[in-house]
């Protein structure tokens, strides 16, 4: 498969979407030239990766499933609009960011592209979610500095999942990611940090209360 402007921006509904971004990745590692610019974030999938990846995630967990999702390329101050699939109205426009580090994400996905493996970390479990907090304060340090007016901000980590008998330090270590990220104050209409796949926290909210048909979520 090769990503295209028009693949890329089609509205789908959170299911479709999801199933899409799965059929890209079972479909892209049999073709070596596309592998390549998939593990380099070449052309398309950098966005495809950085934006559209957790886009979906999100999507089947916090829209309705008859929603409408558009990741919209470009720079409009918003990555995606969510719309009602019968008046095609406007409910809502998401902007993600995905903190990481990124040269180290380079180097490793180079060596990939090389020898077939990555780098080898040593260390404790739950260190991988602990390396992503500076570059979270980063992030929300950006974000709390801009007006996104009625967009929904997404913060999505990816981090492996916790290993058995420390599932007490991964809860900590999201607690205390939750606490920081709290400190800020964002213009914005929602904020929510997505822990990749499932887990969605509600950071801030123009509401006291989460609306009910975007209620998916975890509130901590």
């Amino acid at each position: 498969m090769i990503l295209s402007r028009e693949c890329i921006e089609r509205p789908r509904t959170p299911v479709e979407l999801r199933a899409f971004v799965e059929g890209v990745f079972k479909s892209v590692p049999a073709d070596r030239d596309e592998y390549r610019l998939g593990l380099g974030k070449v052309d398309l999938y950098k966005e495809f990766l950085d934006e559209l990846v957790p886009l979906s995630l999100f999507a089947t967990i916090a829209y309705p499933e008859d929603y409408v999702v558009q990741l919209i390329l470009g720079n409009q101050g918003y990555d995606a609009t969510v719309r009602e699939p019968k008046s095609d109205r406007v409910v809502d426009r998401v902007e993600i960011t995905l903190p990481h580090d990124g040269r180290e994400a380079s180097v490793d996905s180079g060596l990939v592209a090389e020898r077939g493996c990555g780098t080898i970390h040593l260390g404790s479990p739950g260190d991988d979610l602990a390396a992503l907090f500076p570059h979270v304060t980063k992030a929300c340090e950006s974000k709390a500095s801009k007006d996104y007016g009625d967009c929904t901000l997404v913060l999505a980590i990816a981090a492996l999942s916790p290993v058995s008998g420390f599932e007490d330090r991964y809860e900590q270590l999201i607690q205390d990611l939750v606490g920081t990220m709290k400190t800020f104050t964002f213009r914005a209409k929602r904020v929510f940090l997505l822990v990749m796949p499932e887990r969605l926290v509600l950071i801030q909210s123009e509401s006291p209360r989460p609306q009910p048909r975007l209620g998916a979520w975890t509130l901590d």
